[in-house]
């Protein structure tokens, strides 16, 4: 039961790059977290596009001097016993290839301190996996853990590896846990 926000300047992404990239962001995070994906899971991962005006954007704290200059932010709010590095690392590359799936490759490759990025303008992607504790998701009104996600999205978790990795990450998340 994750949603996906995209925060994006006006006129980085057009209303079909939107239609083509919200599935894609859907099945970047859903196919992380269950095994098999399922179609209640598909419709209950909403993404949310936020647009941001030029008189709005701030890189570095000073005002943007290059309106055409495109830039998207991708969170993903996720219940955090679904992943492990592994999973976080596979979901960053989904996102990524989704936006080149939707943008297009021109081709260009940029190289910071020994990074490279390819397309160019995928540095301009940031994306942050915002993993809400056990526990402390909400459904109508009620808090719900792992198992009850599970149970609200039908279908959830089948294979036994991965269901076995739900559980240790589980059993991690509940350890480190406070109260």
């Amino acid at each position: 039961m994750p949603f996906v926000r995209v925060t994006y300047a006006t006129g980085s992404l057009t209303e079909e790059q939107k239609t083509k990239l919200a599935p894609l962001l859907v099945e970047c995070v859903m196919g992380q977290e269950v095994d098999p994906v399922t179609d209640s899971a598909r419709s209950m991962t909403p993404v949310f596009f936020h647009k941001i005006d030029y008189d709005d954007d701030f890189p570095g704290g000073k005002r943007l001097e290059h309106p055409n200059r495109p830039f998207w932010i991708v969170e993903s709010v996720v219940a955090d016993s679904f992943f492990n590095q592994a999973r976080r690392d596979a979901m960053q590359h989904e996102i990524a290839r989704a936006f080149v799936q939707v943008l297009g490759d021109d081709g260009s490759v940029a190289e910071r301190e020994g990074l490279i990025f390819g397309p160019s303008y995928l540095l301009k992607l940031h994306s942050v996996i915002i993993e809400i504790p056990e526990g402390s998701w909400g459904v109508g009104g009620k808090s719900v853990d792992t198992e009850k996600i599970i149970q609200i999205i039908g279908g959830g978790v089948q294979k036994p590896e991965r269901l076995a990795e739900l559980q240790d990450n589980l059993a991690k998340v509940r350890a480190a846990r406070v109260s």
